[in-house]
């Protein structure tokens, strides 16, 4: 059940931000300057918050050494329960985003384009503020092209993050899901899994259906026949991987293995499996995730997940937006991935989950 929107009867100020982080405004105005001295924790929270409230700092570009001044937007999109239960994969993206817009001496807006308003006066909030020398459009953003050609028209720059349309529209960086989807797939195959679930994405998102792909091409290549019954639908939130987990876990042959699309639905898996324990099938669930989130990967068992490598993807956007700002000639940037070998995901019959 998705949760009411974020309200949004007010702008939210600085003060409002650093009230739900629990400090001074003058912290916040500190983390959002990216000045040194603040602690990790404390970053965290207030860059949650900014998320959360849909904060636009009122930043003019700095001027830095050699006259440089720059202000990059990152245009993030507001799904209600999800964008929230989500904060962990965006803290990351817009940590690297942060650290190297200092290095390269720029600044960092974020804007927020809310899944239940009117898509064109989002747009023109988005377009109307403070004049942006570049924007860059994580997923699923990346993928609208409504809004790539809004903030086209503003005469900046454009760089996507893991798009999956269109790719020859602008820049971007990303990696490649379906191929990521895949050997994950395959690795349950080596272990022996044969009944393979899948939990896919949010529908519509480019993502998901290149993990969806994915799982797919590696179990026909394998010569297994593909189960419908063995492919939920998922929203990317840990509510909705534990109610499709539930579902598999009730059919008359359960799966020896869940993919969860991200790591965030690998968790409610986890979590429907615990409440089955005295079920042999669930006790010995494995379970892999797709994200690689350090706040997901504490957990027990440890998560068997793809690693996204996001703080370079965000350092790899950053760079291309500057070059671009600077006119020089750049390529889009395919970054590689890499699997994480957890606890979560072994033999049939074989994992704990305790």
């Amino acid at each position: 059940m998705t949760k009411a929107p974020i309200s949004t009867s007010r702008k939210p100020t600085i003060k409002d931000v650093a009230a739900r982080a629990g400090v001074s405004f003058k912290t916040v105005s500190r983390v959002l300057n990216a000045e040194a001295g603040v602690r990790a924790d404390v970053r965290d929270r207030v860059r949650a918050a900014v998320v959360a409230l849909g904060y636009t700092p009122n930043l003019a570009a700095r001027g830095l050494s050699g006259g440089r001044s720059r202000l990059i937007g990152l245009v993030t999109y507001a799904t209600a329960e999800g964008f929230l239960e989500n904060q962990a994969y965006l803290a990351e993206l817009e940590t690297g985003l942060i650290d190297r817009c200092q290095a390269l001496g720029s600044s960092l807006v974020i804007e927020i384009v809310r899944a239940d308003a009117d898509l064109d006066s989002e747009i023109r909030a988005v377009t109307g503020g403070l004049t942006k020398d570049a924007f860059i459009l994580p997923t699923p953003l990346a993928d609208n092209m409504r809004v790539i050609s809004a903030l086209e028209a503003t005469g900046a720059p454009v760089v996507r993050i893991a798009p999956t349309l269109d790719l020859d529209r602008c820049l971007y960086v990303g990696m490649d899901d379906e191929a990521a989807a895949a050997e994950m797939t395959q690795r349950l195959l080596t272990l022996g899994h044969r009944r393979i679930a899948l939990i896919s994405g949010h529908p519509g998102h480019g993502a998901a259906e290149a993990r969806r792909q994915g799982y797919v091409r590696a179990l026909r290549t394998a010569g297994i026949e593909i189960d419908p019954r063995l492919i939920r639908q998922g929203w990317f939130t840990e509510a909705s991987g534990f109610e499709a987990a539930m579902a598999l876990m009730d059919l008359d042959e359960p799966p020896t293995a869940v993919f969860a699309s991200n790591d965030m639905m690998a968790v409610g898996v986890r979590r429907a499996a615990r409440l089955r324990s005295e079920d042999p099938a669930a006790a010995s669930l494995s379970i892999v995730g797709f994200d690689g989130l350090r706040t997901v990967m504490a957990g027990w068992p440890t998560l068997t997940t793809v690693r996204q490598p996001l703080t370079q993807m965000a350092w790899a956007a950053m760079d291309v937006a500057d070059a671009l700002v600077e006119g020089r000639g750049l390529t889009s940037v395919l970054l590689p991935y890499s699997l994480l070998d957890g606890q979560s995901a072994a033999a049939p019959h074989t994992v704990p989950i305790g």
